[in-house]
């Protein structure tokens, strides 16, 4: 957009001044925000590979309990335990708003998840022990799943955020600048010009006023 499209009138460069002060002002604010964003971006990155890392473990003592159990009871056996359970399992969602951004929270029902299907006395304790685990790790899971949608979430808000004020820096401020300087060019050209027009027509009346004499 040129600047030279505004009109170089006084009222304008009153009104290009005070939006020119808005911006800024916006500028500020979301330059605020990033770092706010950032700030928890941060945090939930944080928070997302502790957790990450604790369900990786787990995991992996998981499958090791599994497989034990499988050496004990043999794959048919699990296979027709695992078949005659039903999907029972229960999610809570809803959201909240962190600086103008929804954030999607999860929770698990644990009354919801499956009883132990098999009788610790007749089955291999490892299979027992793969539950116990499976059943403590599955709440991480969970929330693995909400801390990855979360910084979904913020990554897009930041993106987002950073483009409008590289917008303001690249196109809206020089405009705005640009525009402001084009004015005060012109009315100052006009007013050079208003005060040699008045110079001239003072200098002709005087020597009028002479002549006249």
């Amino acid at each position: 957009m040129s600047s030279r499209r505004v009109l170089p009138t006084k009222i304008n460069l009153i009104s290009m001044r005070n939006q020119l002060k808005l911006i800024r002002v916006i500028k500020r604010l979301l330059e605020n925000k990033r770092e706010v964003l950032l700030i928890y971006l941060r945090t939930y990155i944080n928070e997302y590979e502790k957790i990450y890392n604790e369900v990786n473990k787990a995991l992996g003592e998981v499958y090791d309990s599994y497989m034990k159990a499988v050496v004990d009871e043999g794959i048919g056996s699990l296979e027709e335990i695992s078949n005659s359970q039903t999907n029972s399992l229960q999610l809570r969602s809803s959201t909240r708003v962190i600086f103008g951004v929804k954030i999607p929270i999860t929770e698990i029902n644990e009354s919801t998840i499956p009883p132990k299907p098999f009788s610790e006395v007749e089955t291999s304790p490892y299979l027992s022990e793969a539950y116990d685990k499976m059943r403590e790790t599955l709440v991480k899971v969970i929330k693995l799943v909400e801390l990855e949608s979360t910084i979904r979430s913020l990554v897009a808000e930041l993106r987002k955020t950073q483009r409008l004020i590289n917008a303001i820096d690249t196109s809206i401020l020089p405009f705005y600048n640009n525009s402001v300087k084009y004015i005060r060019s012109i009315l100052n050209d006009r007013s050079r010009e208003e005060f040699v027009r008045l110079k001239v027509t003072r200098r002709i009346l005087q020597r009028r006023r002479g002549d006249g004499h």
